[in-house]
Parts: structure tokens; sequence; C-alpha cells
């Protein structure tokens, strides 16, 4: 469970109160470390009762290493979480499930040897469908099918103003205004449960601005300046790179299952009801100043998830979005078609994930600031960068009841924790006096009004040439240092963390585990 606040004076208003979802079972561990360290005093204990050395030699041996999967933490895991992710992939890869093969590289059917393979997603992307649904005024609108989760998702490319060269005033209204549209979310029964906010940095194709040169290019140009021109538009892009933002809205079948019902059913009737919702949006988008640019249709919608898989097809579609916004007769279709949007071939490591020729590393944010912040506190780790970046973060807004049930399980977890310790003569560490009094802030500020949400938030490096790899981890983990945010690398699932960090899809914060 996870909150934001601000307090200080308007000229530098800063932001904290973030709590851990998970909260310690009993002395400072989890519920299945407790019941491991508890087997392992037993079985260091079961010799000493029934009077029985010799069965010391096994008993003693396992209680030691029962205790050591407890305590021992190798890169901030523990030793039995290693061994449970390691123990999983293992699996996987013995099958070959690490691997995906599409297109030319799918295996034939052995009913249909000869049909053309089929087309498809890899991994936990297997059970989502790009389905089209009108928006008015004849635009198209592409709505992603989870069948697993049975959720629908619609992606919107917006423009925001930033907040890194404006007064602190305006910026605290800008960042006020993002809180607004999350708080007209935790609304009690809202189908929107969950919001994803994606920041692509991805390098300068300049077709656009070569089109331009192409259709403005007079006939009587002097050879020479045609040539350094076309010299200088082929190469000074290489040094530049744009920001792409994206807003995904993810609408739950359950919580509309009436609505779907009366719009006719099935999958046709959750896109209706989620263009529904998102038109009832538009002005809390508004008002978060957020400009949209467009709902993306199925085949701008593939076009992004292609060129994430696939970075080296981003200046040909460039070049044929280019061409079509130009009007260009007997020009290819802008986009791509929603079939051939997912990789040809991927590749799942346990330290990376290769797809399509490029290679990305993928993060979690494990831990946030632990100090008040600027709202500009992740600046370093958004910044220019010489690589590919993604940055995702994935919001779930909660409704008034189920916000208290979180806010007072989460005092009372932590009340519970400081009186444990207080009456076996431990000390009490400050971090979880510190917890305890953001959870009383909580509470404090949902009695108020305010909403509150969980959010977990991802963020991936991809490069095309794997030598450089190394070098895009390090400036990335300098990066996230520099914006005092703690990362961790996604070992033994970078493929699940690919499609988190690197895609728009409305994935990534999983359910919350009782």
């Amino acid at each position: 469970m996870t909150a934001g606040g601000g307090n200080g004076t308007p000229a530098s208003r800063t932001y904290f109160g973030w709590q851990e979802e998970k909260v310690a079972f009993i002395f400072g561990v989890s519920g299945q470390r407790a019941a491991m360290l508890a087997a392992g005093v037993l079985s260091a204990a079961w010799p000493l009762a029934v009077s029985d050395i010799t069965a010391g030699a096994v008993c003693w041996p396992v209680a030691g290493l029962l205790i050591t999967l407890v305590f021992v933490r190798i890169a901030g895991r523990t030793v039995d979480e290693w061994i449970a992710a390691a123990t999983s992939y293992a699996l996987l890869r013995s099958r070959d499930q690490n691997k995906f093969a599409s297109a030319a590289f799918a295996p034939r059917s052995k009913a249909r040897p000869n049909a053309p393979a089929r087309m498809d997603l890899p991994g936990i992307l297997a059970p989502l469908t790009i389905m089209e649904a009108g928006f008015g005024s004849g635009a198209a609108l592409a709505v992603v099918h989870n069948r697993y989760e049975r959720t629908f998702t619609a992606v919107a490319r917006i423009r925001f103003p930033g907040i890194g060269l404006v007064d602190s005033a305006r910026r605290d209204l800008r960042v006020a205004g993002w809180g607004g549209l999350l708080s007209s979310l935790c609304t009690e029964g809202n189908p929107i449960v969950r919001v994803q906010a994606l920041q692509r940095l991805v390098p300068e194709s300049g077709a656009a601005l070569r089109r331009w040169h192409a259709d403005h290019l007079s006939g009587e140009a002097p050879p020479v300046a045609v040539q350094v021109t076309g010299t200088l538009l082929e190469t000074s892009t290489l040094a530049t790179s744009q920001r792409e933002a994206l807003l995904s809205f993810t609408m739950d079948h359950k919580r509309a299952a009436s609505q779907i019902r009366a719009a006719g059913g099935g999958a046709a009737g959750g896109a209706v009801v989620l263009v529904r919702h998102l038109k009832a949006l538009s002005s809390a988008i508004s008002g978060a100043d957020l400009q949209v640019e467009g709902w993306l249709d199925p085949r701008e919608l593939a076009e992004v998830l292609r060129t994430a898989f696939d970075p080296h097809s981003a200046r040909v579609l460039a070049e044929q979005r280019a061409g079509a916004l130009a009007g260009v007769e007997d020009g290819e279709l802008a986009g791509v078609d929603p079939a051939l949007a997912g990789p040809a071939a991927a590749e799942a490591r346990s330290g990376s994930y290769l797809h399509d020729g490029a290679q990305t590393v993928s993060y979690v944010v494990h831990d946030w600031p632990r100090h008040q912040v600027y709202s500009t506190a992740l600046a370093p780790l958004l910044g220019e960068g010489d690589h590919r970046r993604a940055f995702s973060l994935h919001v779930e807004p909660l409704g008034p009841r189920k916000a208290e049930q979180e806010v007072m399980r989460e005092r009372t977890a932590r009340d519970v924790a400081i009186r444990m310790r207080q009456r076996t003569g431990q000390i009490v560490p400050e971090h979880e006096r510190a917890a305890l009094d953001r959870a009383r802030a909580q509470d404090r500020e949902r009695a108020a009004g305010h909403g509150l949400v969980r959010f977990s938030a991802y963020v991936a490096v991809t490069v095309t040439d794997p030598a450089k790899l190394d070098d895009a981890c390090a400036a990335l983990e300098a990066d996230a240092a520099a914006a005092r945010i703690s990362i961790r690398r996604m070992w033994m699932a970078q493929d699940i963390g690919f499609a988190l960090s690197a895609l728009p899809l409305g994935m990534g914060l999983p359910r919350k585990r009782w």
C-alpha cells in the first residue's frame, strides 16, 4: 500500500509519505520466512528434546540451512527467493519455454503444414487481442482485450508542458492536476482499475524533417548545397532523441459487467463501455494539463509495440508515417498491421531479454526516496541519454471502503510490530516508527477526503549493440541513484519485465495477495 503527501512552503513544496506494501509479519520477517525460522529452531531443538544427540547429525544441518535461507540476503533478495526464481526459470528453460518464435521461425502446425504461420505475442502477452472500436466522428480506437484477466485497455498519446522550467507555483498546480485525475478515479465501484503512464526515450528518426526538405527542395538549388544538406539531415539526428508519452486506462470486466451486458455483451460490449468511460474522463485529463494528441488506433498501437520489439524498424515506419501524412500517392498506410506487432523471435535470458536484434534489461523500482523530495526528483532518470529507455508507472486507484481497510490494516500491522519489539525488550528501529507515523498521516488524509492508490514502477534500457549493454545499465543505475530511488534488476524474469516496463498494455501491478 502506497500513498503520497506534501508539505513545506508554497515556494518549494516537497512530497513524501509512500508506504511499502509488504509489512513484516513478526520480528522483521515475512510470514513465509517466519515459518522457516520456526522450523529451523524446532529442528535444532529436537535432538536435545528427545535426548538423541545422534539425530543432530541430520537436524542441525537442516536447521542451519533454514536459518541461512531466512537471514542471508544476496543483492537485496533472500536465498529462498533466489531459489524459487532460479527453479522456475530452470524449469522453463529445460522445456525451451524461454524462447519464442513467430512468422517464418514459428513451428508449422501438424494439422495444416502448408498454412502460413500465425503471428502472435510472446509470454504473458499471449492472451492479448487488439480490437477496434469506434470513438465517434469516424475515428477508430484500439482496445486491448486481456482474455485471462478479463480487462480492456485503451492507450492515448499525450503531450504535457513539463515542470522542469516553470516556477514552483505552476509546477505544483500541474502536479495537483495529475493528483486530481487519479483522485477522480478513487470512487466506489469505478470500472477503471488501472492507469499506466509510460515514457519512452528513443533516437530521433528525422523522417518528418527529411520529408519536408524533399517537398520544399527547389530544382534550382546548387548540387553542393543539396549534398551538404542531405548529409546533415542523415547524421544530425544521430545525436538527438525524442520523448514519447503514452497514457493507458484499463477497465475491469467484473466491475462493469452489468453495463457490458446492456451494451450487447462479450468483448464488443466491453469495448463500447470502455469508450464511454474514456469520453467521461476527457475533462479530468484536460484538468491535469495533459493534451491528448490522439487515442491510438489498432495500427498505431501495433507500431508502438513493434518499435519496442524491433528498434531497427522505427526509422522505416517513421518514413512511412511521414509519407502518409504528406499524402503521398500509392504510399503504404501508416502504422503496422496488428498481426505483425510482436517479435519474430525472442529469448528470455536470466539477466536480459533478446528480441529482434535488440537486447533489453528491465528493472523494478524497489524503494522510493526515504526523505522529502521535489516533484522533479525523477529528472535524472528521465533525462536525455545515449540509449533507449522506458519508464512505466502503474497506478491502481482504491475506492473509499478499500482505502479505509488498507490504511487500518497498515496501521494495525505497524503498531503490532512495534509493540512486539517493546514487549520482547528489543530496540524499535526508527524506520518502523516513521512508517507508523506515515500510516497515521495517511489515515488523516483519507478521512479528509483524499484518495489512496497502489502503484509500482519499472524501468528498462534497450541497446542494439550488445557490446554497449553494460555501459547502458551502468548509466541507468547511476541516474537512478541520482534520483534517490533503488532499482533492482529483474533476474530470471526479464521477459515479464520488458512487457511491464516498455509496453503500454496496462499490465504490471499484481493483484493484492491476502
